[in-house]
């Protein structure tokens, strides 16, 4: 039975059926943040509680859908310590409203259990860049749960429901983008734009963007500061093209021509480069994987001699 749940939970379906999952948990957590910060610019503590209350379900939801990819040991523990403490958490937040002190330790015990799923992770990752990175998330949850039973900060209970709404806003967003692009090696592709001349030509066309914002600003009546001048580089460049801004001088039309051209060219340049050496990588990946296949099917399939 434990093997064909562990076949059963291997196939490719369920694995898209999950990442979907955690997507949408993670956008409706999302969601529910956003709109738990607008209610309390409204002062209406109490819908925000209620928000709060389906946003920390919704969060020992994910650490159920982290169990059922992972199916280890210390993922079980983690689920069974995480989602207790997010439930109890969520029920805590419903008898906080006007109490500061119920809603600073909520703030502390959310960020206690921010630091035990890092400490999580340190259990199953032992690597230098997983220790550095995890060690200085550890190191600003512990900083920021005691920096919200400041005296200061509980007289303040908005600020402190913001600031738990908006640490659960940023970590949603990378719970997104961990789930969508949790197959893309991001250090492979560090790699080669170290490797090759990508970084090269990276750096050049942010300096052409820079220098091109220049003359904007001096020569368009209509873009007045750098900010907005780089701003309309960049919709050039990527050619998104967002029509707020426009050049009217010939001066300001000819640069956004040869940026407009100078982009396309160097952008197409850098994604062949990063999908060549990406696809070299992950071919010489899928072709190992290709011959253990091919190996198990000999072992469970031999040829019949006559």
């Amino acid at each position: 039975m434990k093997k064909f749940l562990e076949k059963f939970l291997d196939k490719n379906y369920i694995r898209v059926f999950l990442i979907i999952l955690g997507s949408i948990v993670s956008t409706l957590v999302l969601t529910f943040s956003i709109l738990a910060l607008i209610e309390t610019q409204n002062n209406n503590l109490q819908l925000t509680s209620v928000y709060l209350l389906i946003i920390f379900i919704l969060l020992g939801l994910s650490r159920a859908v982290t169990l059922i990819k992972e199916r280890t040991k210390i993922s079980v523990i983690r689920f069974i310590v995480l989602f207790t403490a997010n439930i109890a958490i969520g029920i805590l937040i419903m008898f906080a409203q006007n109490h500061p002190y119920l809603y600073s330790l909520c703030g502390g015990l959310f960020c206690a259990t921010v630091v035990l799923s890092r400490i999580f992770v340190l259990i199953q990752n032992h690597s230098i860049r997983s220790i550095i990175l995890n060690a200085i998330i550890i190191l600003f949850f512990i900083l920021l749960g005691i920096a919200l039973f400041i005296p200061i900060a509980r007289e303040k209970l908005g600020s402190i429901v913001v600031i738990i709404c908006v640490v659960i806003t940023i970590s949603a967003l990378f719970e997104i983008l961990s789930n969508t692009m949790a197959q893309l090696k991001i250090i492979t592709l560090f790699k080669i734009v170290m490797r090759t001349y990508a970084l090269e030509v990276i750096l050049g066309l942010f300096t052409m963007m820079v220098a091109s914002s220049l003359i904007f600003m001096f020569y368009e009546d209509t873009i007045t500061n750098f900010g907005d001048a780089l701003w309309y580089s960049f919709a050039i460049v990527t050619t998104i093209g967002f029509g707020d801004y426009h050049a009217y001088t010939l001066v300001g039309r000819i640069v956004s021509v040869l940026l407009g051209i100078y982009g396309v060219l160097v952008i197409a340049i850098i994604t062949s480069i990063i999908v060549n050496f990406y696809n070299e990588t992950a071919g010489k990946k899928d072709a190992k994987e290709l011959k253990d296949i091919k190996e198990e099917e000999k072992q469970n399939h031999p040829i019949k001699r006559r």
